[in-house]
């Protein structure tokens, strides 16, 4: 519970840095919203890793650890389009970050794929 609070301050502190630097170099802001971006993002992993963990084990006994995968894809796929965007949003490219956003959505759904099959041949076969 703590690494939260210890990110959410260090995200506002990046933020405060952030106005600074646009103000005082703004070509070096996109490096800059680059960088924070990735910091935040491994930070992420740090606090989402032991969480992840745990799912597996009850996937794992559940029976169905295919489906998690997909669903951690899934949101692997949608934190980096979405961070990606926020990027391109920073640095005035919004309609490039909306295409980001779109081909994020696209491959979700891509990924979903497997399981719609699954759950159509499982309707299939209660109807048998």
């Amino acid at each position: 519970m703590n690494g939260i609070y210890a990110f959410c301050g260090a995200a506002v502190c990046l933020a405060c840095f952030a106005a600074v630097v646009k103000q005082l170099k703004p070509d070096v802001f996109p490096l800059y919203a680059a960088a924070c971006a990735l910091g935040c993002g491994a930070y992420l992993l740090t606090l989402v890793t032991p969480v992840v963990k745990y799912i597996s084990k009850l996937a794992e006994s559940a029976a169905v650890p295919g489906f998690l995968s997909l669903l951690i894809k899934a949101l692997g796929v949608s934190l980096i389009c979405g961070a990606a965007a926020d990027i391109c949003r920073a640095c005035g490219e919004s309609a490039l970050a909306g295409g980001v956003e779109n081909a994020g959505r696209a491959l979700i759904v891509l990924l979903s794929l497997p399981v719609v099959g699954y759950i159509l041949e499982t309707a299939a076969g209660l109807m048998t």
